[in-house]
């Protein structure tokens, strides 16, 4: 029997019925647009009714607006001093504290110098050489310059993005190098309570500025920082070895701490891939840097951009979808929110559909319902032409 090759084959029939499920099933999925309504209620943990539009007023208090006592720098092991004694070079030269705390200098005994400030420390060693007999009384002068403040290590705990040990006032060895030359003096503001802020991650959008908590030798001091957020007047004071540093949570989101600031980090680096086509890889997509750093308050929709995953085609490209894995920082429960490039480009400023990034946050880009038909009709077509010549 001749087999009549006008008319399809069974197998035939079947693969172009599979086409056209295929094909609906894509522009169904692909051409739904995103509702805010249709959002799980998990993806409005940044929901604009629960952010405080401003900061609370301040506290009637102005014990909260000053400063801790005796706010002066202390000496801590590793920074470096220039010591005079008047009448004698023997003592004369550049010294750094040592890891345990003390200064030593030639033909005497070490010096605690840990916690001291530096006219107390001048008075101790003027005592010593006295007490030690190496310069008679009356005749010790001694004259001592800063010449750098080391890297201090403080503690910071609560509504942080990084906590824990926070290393500051740390400097390069090229900067080291050119402040040798310098005949005295480090005026560095990174030895302040900000700085630690800033290095622990800076604060996050819940944390309460008004009752920052600063433990020093058992002691506790809350200190209202608002102002720095404000550009007003606020406590900053200088931090010691052994100095703790909590920021309690509000409870709630804050929209007005969502900004660079002196008290949050310049930016944070995100994660991001595209492989839209005609992508098998973020090169071919123009995106070479998986991780990238973006300023401390963008949204979703810039993170996409940032990606490259917004614009071409409008008829193909036009609805595309992206991904946002983040961790909301006061829980610290992942959620996953999935947007259309349509709904982020018609809402920018709804965070229930827009959110703000956080650090470390992840951002995925994925072909829109058009492009998706398009390949599954390729893929089909390469399995029928086969098929047809049988």
């Amino acid at each position: 029997m001749k087999r009549d090759l006008t008319r399809p084959s069974s197998l035939f029939r079947s693969l172009r019925r599979l086409v056209g499920v295929a094909i609906t099933a894509g522009l169904m999925g692909g051409c739904t647009p995103i509702m805010l309504d249709d959002t799980p209620a998990e993806d409005h943990w940044q929901q604009a009714t629960h952010w405080p539009l401003e900061l609370p007023a301040p506290h009637a208090d102005d014990r909260f607006m000053q400063l801790p006592a005796g706010d002066d720098q202390r000496l801590a092991a590793g920074d470096r001093l220039s010591v005079r004694v008047a009448g004698s070079e023997l003592f004369d030269g550049s010294y750094e504290v040592d890891h345990d705390g003390r200064l030593r200098l030639p033909w005497l005994s070490p010096v605690e110098a840990s916690n001291k400030t530096i006219d107390a420390l001048a008075d101790e060693i003027t005592r010593r050489l006295v007490q030690e007999e190496l310069i008679r009384p009356g005749l010790a002068h001694v004259s001592i310059r800063l010449e750098e403040w080391a890297p201090l290590a403080v503690a910071v705990s609560g509504a942080v993005f990084f906590p824990g040990e926070a290393v500051i006032n740390t400097r390069l060895p090229e900067e080291r190098m050119v402040r040798r030359d310098f005949a005295g003096g480090d005026a560095s503001q990174q030895r302040r309570l900000s700085a630690a802020l800033t290095t622990a991650g800076g604060i996050r959008p819940d944390a309460d500025l008004s009752h920052i908590e600063l433990i020093r030798d058992g002691q506790t001091q809350v200190l209202d920082m608002r102002g720095l957020i404000d550009g007003e007047y606020a406590a900053n004071p200088w931090l010691r070895v052994g100095d703790r540093i909590h920021v309690p949570s509000s409870g709630a989101f804050q929209a007005a701490l969502m900004r660079p600031s002196p008290l949050t980090a310049p930016g944070i680096v995100i994660y991001a891939s595209n492989l839209t086509t005609p992508a098998n890889n973020n090169n071919v997509s123009n995106y070479t840097v998986l991780r990238s750093q973006v300023p401390y308050g963008v949204r979703m929709l810039q993170g996409v951009i940032n990606a490259n995953c917004v614009g071409g085609i409008q008829a193909t490209s036009g609805s595309r979808r992206a991904v946002l894995i983040s961790t909301n920082p006061m829980t610290h429960q992942p959620v996953v929110v999935d947007r259309g490039i349509d709904a982020l480009l018609a809402n920018p400023a709804d965070v229930g559909v827009n959110p703000y990034l956080m650090p470390e946050d992840v951002v995925g880009c994925y072909d829109s319902g058009v492009t998706n038909i398009r390949d599954i009709a390729r893929t089909l077509t390469d399995l029928l032409t086969p098929a047809t010549l049988l």
